[in-house]
């Protein structure tokens, strides 16, 4: 189970999110992706996460997934270094 305390999430309006759209849509897919191997490299090193776990249920073995629980920050280094 996840439970996070304390973290701040930022709702852009639809104005500015179309700006940020639209930006991701200049980017190359390349560049794309490189910020989204930083950013999960960046999130799995927050002391935040520590001691989290993400619970991955049966079910999901359709879509690659092993059923378990899994350590929250080493699950996403693993996807980030999947993604590069």
């Amino acid at each position: 189970m996840i439970h996070i305390d304390h973290l701040t999430i930022n709702l852009a309006h639809s104005s500015d999110k179309d700006a940020h759209n639209e930006i991701l849509r200049s980017q190359s897919p390349i560049v794309v992706r490189d910020e989204l191997v930083s950013t999960l490299r960046l999130i799995s090193e927050d002391s935040r996460f520590t001691g989290q776990q993400v619970l991955i249920p049966e079910d999901c073995e359709k879509f690659g997934f092993v059923e378990g629980s899994f350590d929250l920050p080493t699950l996403l280094h693993f996807l980030a270094d999947m993604l590069e």
